[in-house]
């Protein structure tokens, strides 16, 4: 009796070690999510309205912020990583609670700075600028490292309590997939006209989105290349990077944030983290649209497949859109 207790106890006390840590990446994490949000420049067009750039070269402050705190990002990430796998020796790992938490919220964030402070100090102290040429299968492989690395990490962190995170069977199928072809629907007729446009025109911004348009160049250099690269642009952008997205926000952010927040609050703070990630404010607009469409379904019929599937459609009708 007294071993028992005492074990779980001392072990608990072990893991909130990695805690500790996980909460400076966190922060890190946001921090640098700050650093290049404001990266992003308004210019006047030609048109008079406003077009939204990212900076080639950040001021001198935000240059020394972001090496500062890359610099400890990937110290304590050294750290972080050592404990983990120190806590996992011992059987710490197995220690898991029946729900989604703030603690795993906190430890995926975490890890994903991890991965973001390695890619930024290997790319800016080893490798060049881009490893595949633009359009080939590696380009694409690489373009969508982020994501890849989110396919392998929730279902890690998430073990044994993945159906708490919606990768379950949906409830009421069949309304599940009425509900998607209708709202597909609204994407693809109106979400332009009631959403994008409208709120462009009331801001002046100009609909310039650097981030469609190296997707569109990614895809047109793959069109050009061969069928291999095609096949690769369509696995990747319209299931691989759906699928992760799904996974860490409408399985593991939204979860969590409705358990503690309700629907409606849990539902609007991750779409609006889903909108900020692009860093896409040209079309930040329909993006947080989108996100609420996908929320509703996961929150709807508890599962996250309904939201996988009008990400992916969205994602491949986009994709079909450049090929032509």
């Amino acid at each position: 009796m007294l071993n028992g207790p005492g074990l779980l106890l001392s072990e608990r006390t072990q893991k909130d070690r990695t805690k500790s840590w996980a909460i400076v990446l966190f922060i890190g994490y946001w921090v640098m999510f700050a650093a290049e949000l404001f990266m992003v420049r308004f210019q006047r067009g030609t048109d008079g309205l406003w077009v939204a750039t990212t900076a080639e070269e950040p001021a001198a402050w935000l240059v020394i912020l972001i090496l500062s705190v890359t610099g400890i990002s990937l110290l304590v990430s050294i750290v972080y990583a050592v404990q983990a796998a120190r806590n996992r020796g011992r059987g710490d790992w197995l220690w898991t609670p029946s729900e989604v938490t703030g603690s795993d919220v906190l430890h995926v964030v975490a890890w994903l700075h991890v991965f973001q402070t390695c890619t930024l100090v290997m790319y800016g102290l080893v490798l060049p600028a881009t490893l595949f040429p633009a359009g080939s299968v590696g380009s694409f492989v690489e373009s969508a490292s982020f994501q890849l690395f989110i396919l392998v990490l929730v279902p890690l962190m998430l073990r044994g309590r993945l159906d708490q995170i919606g990768v379950r069977r949906p409830r009421q199928l069949g309304w599940m997939i009425v509900s998607l072809i209708l709202l597909f629907l609204a994407v693809m007729l109106l979400l332009d006209v009631a959403v994008t446009k409208p709120v462009a025109e009331w801001f002046g911004l100009a609909l310039d989105s650097e981030r469609e348009k190296q997707i569109e160049q990614e895809i047109v250099h793959a069109r050009e290349r061969n069928g291999w690269a095609v096949l690769t642009s369509l696995v990747m952008i319209g299931g691989l990077v759906p699928l992760a997205e799904e996974l860490l926000f409408r399985g593991v952010v939204q979860t969590f944030l409705v358990s503690r927040l309700g629907a409606v609050i849990g539902i609007f703070i991750s779409s609006l983290w889903f909108a900020l990630m692009h860093v896409d404010i040209a079309l930040f607009a329909p993006l947080f649209a989108m996100g609420v469409f996908l929320g509703y379904l996961r929150h709807r019929f508890q599962s996250i497949w309904g939201a996988v599937l009008l990400h992916a459609l969205n994602n491949m009708a986009g994709v079909l859109y450049y090929f032509q």
